[in-house]
C-alpha cells in the first residue's frame, strides 16, 4: 500500500522579462476561465495528453489500487481503457504519451519502497504493439541488503523517450540518463554518475531536439549540482545552473526551480534567463508549455505564468496535489465534500 501511494503522489505529479534574473513588476488577471474546469472520476488522475486527438491519458484505479491507462476523450466525456498492466504481478508507475505511443514503467508494490524490480514499456497506438524497452537488474526481485534501483520517470517526445536511472550494487552507487529512440529502436546513455556518494539525475524531460536534467550529489555533507541541457544533433551539453532542480522543457523555454523560492525561465534561442514571481513560500516541480509555467507550492492555490504577456493568474482552488501541465491541459487534485477530485483545464482549445 505504501509503493501505491506514492506512485499515487508521483503520478499527480511538473513576472516579467529579465536577462539578469531580477524581478520587475507583474500583473496578475483572470486570463483562465475557472468556469471550464473539468471533474473526473475519484481514482481516475490525467498524467499526459494527446495534442492529435485531444484527450488526456489517465492513469485510473480500481478497487484493489491496480492501476490501468486509458484515454478521456473531452469531446464524448468518455473513457477508453487502452494499457493494462503486462505483468499483473506489477502495477504501472510513471506513464506518458506524445499521442503517437504510450510509455509506461511497470514495479511491484512489495518490491521494497523504490520499484526495485522495474521494467518499461512502449505501445504503439496505431498499430497496438508493446515492446520492452529496459528493465532493472534486479527485474527478478533478486535484491538484498544496501542493493536497489530507484523505479524510473519518463518523458516522451517525438519517438523519443528518456529517462534516468539512481542505482546501488551494494557498494557503489551509479546514475544515468538514457535516450531511446523508437524508431531506430537504438539506447543511448546520455550522461553517467559514478561513485560511493549519492550522485543522482533527476527525472529528463524532452523536447525535439533537447533534453534537460538536474544533477546533484553530496560531497562531505555539501550538495552539489545543477541544471544541464543537450543537444541530440550536436551532442553537446550546456550547464544552465549551478544549484537548480525540477527542470522541465517545452519548446525554447526551459523551467527550474532554485534554492525552494525561485523559479527561472531559459531561452534556448535568445540564451536569456529571467526569474518568475512565484507569489509563494517553497516551490517545486515546475511544469510548462508554449504559452504558460506552473509549479507546485505552500499556499495550497494555482500560479499559472503566461510567457507571452508576463502575467501571472492566481486561481484560489483549494487543492491537494499539483497543478502540472501536460500538453494544453493544466491538472490538479482538490478536496471537495471529503472527497479528492481530480481536475483539469483546457489552456487552449
Amino acid at each position: 500500500m505504501k509503493k501505491v501511494l506514492i506512485v499515487l503522489w508521483l503520478l499527480i505529479i511538473s513576472i516579467a522579462f529579465s536577462s539578469c534574473g531580477i524581478k520587475t513588476n507583474t500583473k496578475v488577471n483572470e486570463e483562465i476561465d475557472i468556469n471550464k474546469v473539468v471533474s473526473l472520476k475519484e481514482k481516475q488522475f490525467p498524467v499526459g495528453f494527446d495534442p492529435y486527438k485531444k484527450k488526456v491519458l489517465l492513469a485510473i484505479y480500481d478497487e484493489n489500487n491496480k492501476i490501468s491507462l486509458g484515454f478521456y476523450d473531452i469531446k464524448s466525456t468518455e473513457t477508453e481503457i487502452v494499457v493494462k498492466p503486462v505483468d499483473y504481478s506489477k502495477n504501472i508507475g510513471s506513464a506518458v504519451t506524445d499521442g503517437k505511443c504510450i510509455g509506461w514503467v511497470e514495479a511491484s508494490d512489495n518490491q521494497g519502497m523504490w520499484g526495485d524490480d522495474w521494467r518499461i514499456y512502449v505501445k504503439d497506438l496505431k498499430t497496438g504493439d508493446v515492446k520492452i524497452i529496459a528493465e532493472s537488474k534486479f527485474v527478478e526481485g533478486k535484491i538484498s541488503g544496501s542493493k536497489f534501483s530507484v523505479e524510473p520517470r519518463l518523458s516522451l517526445n517525438g519517438n523519443r523517450l528518456v529517462w534516468s536511472t539512481y542505482e546501488s550494487d551494494g557498494e557503489n552507487k551509479s546514475s544515468s540518463v538514457f535516450l531511446y529512440d523508437l524508431k531506430e529502436n537504438k539506447q543511448k546513455i546520455i550522461q553517467t554518475l559514478k561513485g560511493k556518494d549519492n550522485y543522482h539525475f533527476s527525472d529528463p524531460h524532452i523536447f525535439e531536439n533537447y533534453i534537460v536534467w538536474s544533477e546533484s550529489r553530496i560531497d562531505r555533507q555539501k550538495e552539489i549540482g545543477g541544471v544541464y541541457l543537450y543537444s541530440i544533433a550536436e551532442n553537446r551539453i550546456l550547464k544552465l545552473s549551478d544549484r537548480g532542480t525540477s527542470s522541465n522543457i517545452w519548446g525554447d523555454n526551459v523551467a527550474w526551480v532554485e534554492g525552494n523560492k525561485k523559479v527561472m525561465l531559459y531561452n534556448i534561442k535568445s540564451k536569456k534567463k529571467i526569474e518568475i514571481p512565484t507569489y509563494s513560500g517553497e516551490v517545486w516541480a515546475v511544469s510548462l508549455n508554449r504559452e504558460y509555467v506552473t509549479w507546485y507550492n505552500t499556499n495550497r492555490n494555482i500560479k499559472l505564468y503566461n510567457i507571452k504577456t508576463a502575467r501571472t493568474q492566481i486561481i484560489n482552488i483549494p487543492i491537494i496535489n499539483g497543478p502540472v501541465i501536460y500538453g494544453d491541459i493544466m491538472t490538479w487534485v482538490r478536496e471537495k465534500s471529503d472527497k479528492t477530485v481530480p481536475q483539469f483545464i483546457l489552456l487552449s482549445e
